[in-house]
């Protein structure tokens, strides 16, 4: 079965359905009045939690989610019946957002958990309901409102406790298949592991015996330039988003001439880039593959290495089940939550970038520009010498004088003989001295 974790529907409700106009018409009853029904409801689109599913392959083939409309109102009082939910079921942690605004509509996290993502229209009233003593038979009704259209993005992300990650051919699928009675492929290739693979471990003989459990999830391997979309990218981190947890498998390969500690890093360095937040989880760092003579001896050297780096480093072996015990307790004492100081990954270190802008900055030292200082000269003016700044052109005498040419002032009249110049300059207004000379020349006439 292919796996599938992203994709895109339509989900449409049911519309509701329309109110009826229609009045009763029966042998002895005269004014029998309105007797239109309502309109049913519009079904809604349902999402269903099944842990039984692991993939969202059938919205694949479906990409529009229809539910029923609501029946139309009809006469004798007769409502319309409702139409019928359209339920579907999601795989436990699927995550449901708008494609528009990509708002997080529902997180899908529990076995039956039921989400509606659109709802149906509300049926319309028929004419009965409009019925008043003032208004006793109305010829309106009301039609249904239309149900809820949306674009859908599911997003699967596994419930797991703990996440595991490193490089391509560390030894994950056969340490999930060690502790646990998941089954992945395993083989002497990179790039084994292209699904996520979900494993159970039994803890202190598991709950048969009286102990616990946790799931362990197993995710694709990662190179460096991941982020960038190097090998198969870094899409399926988000299957590790929900752990608690992350143990991160190294180990050598001379193969390539890698180092375990620049494996580490590069590791390290795409987490960061897709989550900030995931690579501060709490974190285990073991070196896997014991049962070989090179790492066996090379494993002394590394831990010192590591240790200088402020990281504790396991040994362990999924082939010999050397310290897989001590390492599952660990793993199921931090999923619950009794995380100690020293699972806690050390501190990143800060950008070059980052560590400038973190710089206190030093204002540079501004140099000030040199004030074009005005020469103050001596100007004899009406027989007095006065300082002023030259800024008419300036004559000189034979004698060595220097005289500057002063405007005259208009001479400012006061703000009374302003208003009384106004005052003489308005026209006098003659408008009624006219009908007065006529009304006593009529008078004179009679």
């Amino acid at each position: 079965m292919r796996f599938v974790d992203q994709c895109r529907v339509k989900v449409i409700a049911g519309d509701g359905g329309n109110g009826a106009v229609a009045f009763r018409r029966e042998k002895y009853i005269p004014f029998g009045g309105p007797a239109g029904g309502d309109g049913g409801r519009g079904g809604d689109v349902i999402f269903v939690g099944d842990e039984g599913m692991s993939t969202l392959l059938d919205f694949t083939h479906i990409r529009i989610l229809t539910a029923e409309r609501g029946e139309h109102g009809q006469g004798s009082d007769c409502h319309g019946h409702g139409g019928k939910d359209r339920v579907e079921r999601v795989p436990v942690g699927t995550q449901v957002r708008d494609h528009d605004t990509g708002e997080l509509l529902a997180d899908v996290t529990v076995h039956g958990q039921e989400i509606t993502v659109a709802k149906g229209g509300k049926g319309g009233g028929g004419n009965l309901r409009f019925a008043t003593p003032i208004d006793r038979a109305p010829r309106r009704a009301e039609k249904g409102d239309p149900g809820q259209m949306r674009d859908l993005d599911l997003a699967l992300k596994v419930m797991a406790d703990v996440g595991l990650i490193g490089f391509p051919n560390v030894g994950k699928s056969t340490f999930v298949s060690a502790v646990s009675a998941a089954r992945p492929k395993i083989a002497d290739y990179p790039f084994t592991t292209l699904t996520p693979m979900l494993g159970v471990v039994a803890v202190g003989g598991g709950a048969r015996l009286g102990g616990n459990s946790f799931v362990i999830a197993d995710i694709p391997g990662l190179i460096p330039g991941a982020s960038k979309g190097k090998g198969i990218g870094i899409r399926f981190l988000q299957h590790v988003e929900r752990t608690r947890a992350l143990l991160h498998l190294i180990t050598l390969d001379p193969g390539e001439g890698r180092e375990p500690l620049a494996d580490y890093r590069a590791i390290r360095k795409e987490l960061r880039a897709f989550s900030p937040e995931l690579s501060r989880r709490p974190e285990v760092l073991a070196l896997s593959k014991a049962d070989l003579t090179d790492v066996r001896d090379a494993y002394p050297a590394l831990r010192e290495l590591f240790a200088k780096a402020g990281l504790k480093l396991r040994l362990i072996s999924a082939a010999t089940r050397e310290g897989l015990e001590d390492l599952c307790n660990d793993l199921y004492r931090i999923s619950r939550g009794e995380v100690r100081d020293e699972d806690l990954p050390p501190p990143e270190p800060a950008s070059k970038r980052a560590s400038k802008a973190a710089a206190p900055v030093k204002k540079a030292a501004v140099k000030k520009k040199p004030v074009a200082k005005v020469a103050a000269k001596k100007q004899t003016i009406t027989g007095r010498t006065s300082m002023r700044k030259s800024r008419t052109p300036i004559k000189k005498k034979p004698g060595g004088e220097v005289v500057v040419p002063v405007k005259k002032k208009r001479p400012v009249s006061p703000p009374k003989a302003k208003a009384k110049a106004k005052a003489k300059k308005k026209p006098v207004a003659r408008a009624k001295a006219a009908p007065v000379a006529k009304k006593k020349a009529v008078r004179a006439r009679r």
